[in-house]
């Protein structure tokens, strides 16, 4: 609850499901200073504390699958009390979640992590403009933090497409409806360093949590 903590989601956003914690931990020394190093948790709201294997919630969650997200409405897999309120990672509440947490380096090498339970109280609620705007604009809310983690984020990408990793990126478009839900404007979305930076991170936490799960074969 005392680590900082935000959540990056775009500005429609109903419900925030993923969120980022950071803080600079003291240098590891072995002989050297080798400059500072991070801990960065990566928080998932924890669903399955509230929806029970076998319960009703979780029978109509399997019917309905997913939610579905139209132009101007979302059906929700679950009951907004859950998605919008409980499960949602807003600002200023203590939140149930599921966490991977690790210290990178400068260089992003990942060197520990942790999986577990945890509860979070993010402090920060950005939509992707903003944080765009923190990445770049000194003086501006969570600067310095925003541009450690993108700087990080970046090191990944290049470590990942060194390995193999393709780009599957395609141009999203947001459509513009009047009060009688009608469509006027079509708005492509554009993909800044915040939207990558999240990106990333989740990659990163899906990445350790599959080889941690993986038989050792």
């Amino acid at each position: 609850r005392n680590i900082l903590t935000f959540t990056i989601d775009p500005s429609d956003a109903k419900d925030f499901d993923d969120a980022i914690s950071f803080r600079i931990l003291p240098p590891l020394l072995s002989g050297e200073d080798r400059g500072e190093v991070y801990e960065i948790g990566v928080h998932i709201a924890d669903v399955s504390h509230y929806v029970k294997v076998g319960s009703g919630l979780d029978k109509e969650a399997r019917d309905r699958g997913t939610s579905v997200y139209l132009v101007d409405r979302t059906i929700p897999m679950l009951p907004e009390t859950l998605s919008n309120d409980l499960c949602s990672l807003v600002p200023n509440q203590d939140r149930l979640t599921m966490s991977a947490v690790f210290v990178i380096d400068k260089n992003a090498n990942v060197k520990g992590e942790w999986f577990g339970r945890t509860v979070i109280h993010s402090t920060k609620r950005f939509t992707y403009e903003e944080a765009e705007v923190s990445i770049h604009k000194a003086g501006s809310p969570l600067h310095k933090e925003l541009s450690i983690l993108n700087n990080l984020a970046k090191k990944l990408t290049k470590d990942r497409f060194a390995h193999g990793a393709i780009s599957l990126e395609q141009e999203e478009v947001k459509f513009v409806l009047d009060p009688k839900g009608v469509p006027i404007k079509v708005i492509k979305k554009e993909r800044g360093d915040s939207n990558k930076l999240i990106e990333e991170f989740m990659l990163l936490a899906n990445k350790h949590v599959a080889k941690f799960l993986s038989p050792k074969k």
